[in-house]
């Protein structure tokens, strides 16, 4: 047993030209087969579709190294969760997906690309948009230290999960449509702090898509901005929301709000603090909003 699986020694050629997903994907089973360890990306940029992420499995991104996803959607195969949400016919491509594993991350000082100004957005079309990352009903997750930038739509979602932390990342999304940086949806004990995030659409969004809360949740020590809302609970809230803490963040240009709690697909919100935060040029600092949008 090794504990770390260099993906150049499976073949990927890091060069942003050639496709090197299967590469990438059989250091990951290697890896994974071996009960589990680090799946290492020297310097160079690796060009990718879709990639699944296996326990027990960790990919490490050094400082000059760039996993870019690729601009064509056939890259991309359709993949459902299994577990039963809101959007669940809707979207179904990712850059990295994971699904009932446990003990996985993503780490190091690289960048994670999903080019997403490849992919405008068309009515109708919610399956020609990957999103970067989508976790579901995984345990034990942790991302720390990396960039993102650009996914074509929400770039990391993490869907009924447990005992996420999410420390010190980078996020840059600009483009305003769908591209939220991190939707939290339906987990149980979640960490996220010192993250520096910037996206066109909310930064970092509690969402309850299931009949499962969305509880213990702490969000701490970041800098946000967003052309809509900062910091955001809902609008999907079928499961609720319970003993969420916000404290010590700096929130800073937004086109909508610097905190946002919509409840309107039913559920309860229950033990909510939000304190010590810092706001300028917030078109509204606060917005609450209670509704019934008759959602299942």
């Amino acid at each position: 047993m090794k504990e770390t699986y260099d993906v150049r020694d499976y073949g990927a050629v890091g060069d942003g030209e050639h496709l090197d997903t299967a590469a990438i994907q059989q250091a990951i089973d290697a890896c994974n087969r071996d009960r589990g360890g680090i799946v290492y990306f020297p310097p160079g940029t690796y060009l990718s579709g879709t990639l699944y992420l296996k326990s027990h499995v960790t990919l490490h991104l050094h400082t000059q190294s760039t996993l870019l996803g690729s601009r064509n959607i056939a890259d991309y195969p359709d993949i459902t969760p299994k577990i039963r949400y809101l959007y669940r016919a809707r979207f179904t491509k990712y850059l990295i997906y994971a699904e009932r594993v446990e003990n996985i991350g993503l780490a190091g000082r690289g960048v994670i690309d999903g080019q997403g100004e490849h992919f405008p957005a068309r009515p109708g079309d919610d399956k020609g948009r990957p999103y970067i990352l989508r976790f579901s009903e995984c345990r034990n997750v942790r991302v720390e230290g990396l960039s993102f930038r650009d996914s074509a739509r929400w770039l990391s979602h993490y869907l009924a999960c447990e005992n996420v932390t999410i420390n010190g990342i980078s996020i840059r999304a600009k483009i305003r449509e769908n591209r939220d940086g991190i939707d939290i949806d339906s987990c149980t004990d979640v960490r996220i702090s010192d993250c520096r995030i910037d996206t066109g659409d909310d930064a970092i969004v509690l969402k309850a898509t299931t009949n499962r809360p969305c509880k213990r949740v702490t969000v701490t020590n970041c800098i946000l901005s967003s052309m809509a809302s900062a910091f955001k609970m809902g609008t999907e809230s079928n499961g609720g929301f319970e003993d969420i803490a916000v404290t010590n963040c700096v929130i800073h240009d937004t086109g909508y709000s610097g905190i946002a709690v919509e409840m309107v697909d039913g559920g309860a919100l229950d033990r909510v603090t939000i304190s010590n935060i810092t706001m300028n040029n917030v078109k509204a600092p606060i917005f609450v909003r209670l509704g019934n949008r008759a959602r299942p």
